[in-house]
């Protein structure tokens, strides 16, 4: 049942579009004008333009019912494209603050040429900061190994003298 559906439906596609295109090839061809687009906004609302063959073919009892819902797929194709350009410009804003930030690592770091004293001061600040970690390290290295040497030295009074003998 699910296969016969499919190709109706497709069968359906396939007339509409034959339909639609006869009519096009028909009628003399339409010239490109400014409002010769699929939509138009009247009154703050889209709607089809009655020039374009997409809008003449939406206003023929065929195409009438399936207008609204080619309305609602346009309407949220321009909100998902209006979300993506906020998003790519939320995107090069951060691009741009990265670029002025002026802490190693940035953007920029290659393309802007830094004194000597600028270098100096940024190696000076990693390798402490790197020193700082490695200190941190060893700390807690040490502290795991007096540990073990604690429980070792516990575990071996529990065992006792003669233990060892």
């Amino acid at each position: 049942m699910g296969l016969l559906r499919s190709a109706l439906l497709l069968g359906a596609g396939a007339a509409v579009g034959y339909f639609a295109s006869k009519r096009a090839t028909a009628s003399e061809p339409a010239q490109r004008t400014p409002g010769s687009a699929l939509l138009m906004r009247e009154h703050g609302e889209l709607a089809l333009n009655p020039e374009s063959q997409m809008g003449k073919f939406f206003d023929s009892p065929i195409g009438k019912p399936l207008q609204p819902y080619a309305l609602r797929a346009v309407e949220f194709a321009a909100r998902v494209r209006e979300g993506m350009q906020e998003k790519e410009m939320e995107l090069n804003a951060k691009v741009e603050r990265q670029k002025q930030d002026l802490r190693p690592g940035s953007l920029d770091t290659w393309e802007r040429k830094m004194s000597s004293t600028e270098i100096e001061s940024t190696n000076r600040r990693l390798a402490e900061r790197e020193l700082i970690e490695v200190e941190a390290e060893i700390a807690s290295l040490e502290e795991a190994q007096k540990r073990a040497r604690e429980q070792r030295i516990a575990r071996d009074r529990q065992l006792g003298d003669g233990f060892f003998n």
